[in-house]
Protein backbone atom coordinates (compact mmCIF):
# COMPACT_ATOMS: atom_id res chain seq x y z
CA UNK A 1 0.00 0.00 0.00
CA UNK A 2 1.09 3.63 -0.65
CA UNK A 3 0.89 6.84 1.20
CA UNK A 4 -2.62 8.36 1.88
CA UNK A 5 -3.25 11.24 0.19
CA UNK A 6 -3.80 13.39 3.20
CA UNK A 7 -0.81 15.04 4.49
CA UNK A 8 -0.19 13.33 8.24
CA UNK A 9 0.05 16.49 10.85
CA UNK A 10 2.30 16.26 13.91
CA UNK A 11 1.19 16.41 17.12
CA UNK A 12 1.86 20.08 19.01
CA UNK A 13 3.90 20.08 22.04
CA UNK A 14 3.59 23.18 24.23
CA UNK A 15 6.82 24.02 25.82
CA UNK A 16 7.40 24.77 29.28
CA UNK A 17 7.23 28.74 28.61
CA UNK A 18 3.99 28.16 27.28
CA UNK A 19 3.02 25.55 30.54
CA UNK A 20 3.58 28.43 32.91
CA UNK A 21 0.83 28.16 35.60
CA UNK A 22 -2.41 30.60 33.61
CA UNK A 23 -3.65 30.34 30.43
CA UNK A 24 -4.35 33.06 28.15
CA UNK A 25 -7.35 34.42 30.26
CA UNK A 26 -5.28 33.71 33.24
CA UNK A 27 -6.66 30.33 34.84
CA UNK A 28 -4.71 28.09 36.36
CA UNK A 29 -3.90 24.82 34.01
CA UNK A 30 -4.55 21.95 35.06
CA UNK A 31 -3.61 18.14 33.82
CA UNK A 32 -7.01 16.44 32.71
CA UNK A 33 -7.24 13.35 35.28
CA UNK A 34 -6.88 16.34 37.94
CA UNK A 35 -9.37 18.71 36.03
CA UNK A 36 -12.00 16.11 35.52
CA UNK A 37 -11.49 14.70 39.32
CA UNK A 38 -12.62 18.27 40.47
CA UNK A 39 -15.47 18.49 38.29
CA UNK A 40 -16.61 15.24 39.60
CA UNK A 41 -15.61 16.46 42.96
CA UNK A 42 -17.90 19.61 42.34
CA UNK A 43 -20.51 18.54 40.72
CA UNK A 44 -21.02 14.96 43.45
CA UNK A 45 -21.05 17.79 45.98
CA UNK A 46 -23.63 20.29 44.84
CA UNK A 47 -26.07 18.35 42.68
CA UNK A 48 -26.04 15.42 44.39
CA UNK A 49 -25.78 15.49 47.80
CA UNK A 50 -26.80 12.23 49.05
CA UNK A 51 -24.52 10.62 46.70
CA UNK A 52 -21.42 10.64 49.80
CA UNK A 53 -23.55 9.02 51.76
CA UNK A 54 -24.46 6.11 49.65
CA UNK A 55 -21.01 5.27 49.22
CA UNK A 56 -20.42 5.38 52.60
CA UNK A 57 -23.65 2.97 53.36
CA UNK A 58 -22.56 0.68 50.39
CA UNK A 59 -18.69 0.33 52.08
CA UNK A 60 -20.58 0.05 55.18
CA UNK A 61 -22.11 -2.80 54.20
CA UNK A 62 -18.88 -4.63 51.96
CA UNK A 63 -16.71 -4.01 55.53
CA UNK A 64 -19.46 -6.19 56.78
CA UNK A 65 -19.56 -8.76 54.06
CA UNK A 66 -15.31 -9.09 55.05
CA UNK A 67 -15.94 -9.77 58.54
CA UNK A 68 -12.78 -7.21 59.34
CA UNK A 69 -13.30 -5.59 62.26
CA UNK A 70 -10.45 -2.74 61.56
CA UNK A 71 -13.15 -2.17 57.81
CA UNK A 72 -16.36 -2.40 59.79
CA UNK A 73 -14.80 0.01 62.26
CA UNK A 74 -13.34 2.26 59.63
CA UNK A 75 -16.39 2.36 57.74
CA UNK A 76 -18.83 2.85 60.44
CA UNK A 77 -17.19 6.61 61.45
CA UNK A 78 -16.56 7.47 58.02
CA UNK A 79 -20.55 6.77 57.46
CA UNK A 80 -20.98 8.58 61.52
CA UNK A 81 -18.75 11.51 59.99
CA UNK A 82 -21.32 11.75 56.96
CA UNK A 83 -24.56 11.37 58.62
CA UNK A 84 -23.76 14.19 61.74
CA UNK A 85 -23.67 17.43 60.45
CA UNK A 86 -20.45 19.60 61.84
CA UNK A 87 -19.02 22.70 61.24
CA UNK A 88 -17.08 21.02 58.44
CA UNK A 89 -19.91 19.36 56.67
CA UNK A 90 -22.73 22.01 56.73
CA UNK A 91 -26.22 20.49 56.02
CA UNK A 92 -26.75 23.00 52.44
CA UNK A 93 -28.64 21.86 49.02
CA UNK A 94 -27.26 23.92 45.94
CA UNK A 95 -30.32 25.87 46.13
CA UNK A 96 -29.56 27.18 49.36
CA UNK A 97 -26.04 28.17 48.85
CA UNK A 98 -24.86 31.51 47.67
CA UNK A 99 -21.01 32.33 46.83
CA UNK A 100 -18.33 29.96 47.95
CA UNK A 101 -18.68 27.29 50.38
CA UNK A 102 -16.82 26.84 53.72
CA UNK A 103 -14.27 24.39 54.01
CA UNK A 104 -15.56 20.29 53.19
CA UNK A 105 -14.27 17.08 54.43
CA UNK A 106 -15.03 15.27 51.45
CA UNK A 107 -14.26 11.12 51.65
CA UNK A 108 -12.71 9.10 48.92
CA UNK A 109 -14.98 6.68 47.77
CA UNK A 110 -13.64 3.11 47.96
CA UNK A 111 -16.94 1.31 47.05
CA UNK A 112 -15.99 -2.35 46.43
CA UNK A 113 -12.52 -2.51 47.50
CA UNK A 114 -12.30 -2.99 51.00
CA UNK A 115 -9.94 -0.40 51.73
CA UNK A 116 -10.28 3.01 52.64
CA UNK A 117 -7.44 5.28 50.90
CA UNK A 118 -6.32 8.20 52.03
CA UNK A 119 -6.46 11.80 50.47
CA UNK A 120 -3.53 13.10 48.29
CA UNK A 121 -2.36 16.86 48.31
CA UNK A 122 -4.40 18.65 45.81
CA UNK A 123 -2.78 21.09 43.35
CA UNK A 124 -6.58 22.60 43.11
CA UNK A 125 -9.20 24.09 45.58
CA UNK A 126 -12.70 22.34 45.39
CA UNK A 127 -14.09 24.90 48.02
CA UNK A 128 -15.94 27.04 45.45
CA UNK A 129 -19.14 26.63 42.97
CA UNK A 130 -18.94 25.19 39.85
CA UNK A 131 -19.34 28.39 38.27
CA UNK A 132 -16.20 29.57 40.53
CA UNK A 133 -14.05 26.54 39.60
CA UNK A 134 -14.46 26.80 35.90
CA UNK A 135 -13.49 30.66 36.26
CA UNK A 136 -10.40 29.57 38.49
CA UNK A 137 -9.15 26.28 36.31
CA UNK A 138 -8.99 25.58 33.10
CA UNK A 139 -7.82 21.64 31.54
CA UNK A 140 -4.58 21.36 29.55
CA UNK A 141 -6.41 20.43 26.44
CA UNK A 142 -8.76 23.89 26.74
CA UNK A 143 -5.31 26.00 27.59
CA UNK A 144 -4.13 24.49 24.19
CA UNK A 145 -7.18 25.36 21.93
CA UNK A 146 -5.72 29.17 21.25
CA UNK A 147 -2.29 27.82 20.34
CA UNK A 148 -3.92 24.70 17.60
CA UNK A 149 -6.48 27.40 16.15
CA UNK A 150 -3.59 29.59 15.65
CA UNK A 151 -1.57 27.06 14.14
CA UNK A 152 -3.83 25.11 11.87
CA UNK A 153 -5.46 28.38 10.11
Amino acid sequence: MGESSTTKKELIQISEDQKKVTSKTKQEILDEDSYTEALSEIIKRDFFPSLLTLEAQNDYVDAWNTNNPELIKEATRKLTELTTPTLKTPVQTPSTVTGTRGEWDTPISTSGSGEFKKPLPKKYNTNMSLDAFQSKYTSEDNASYPYNILLFN
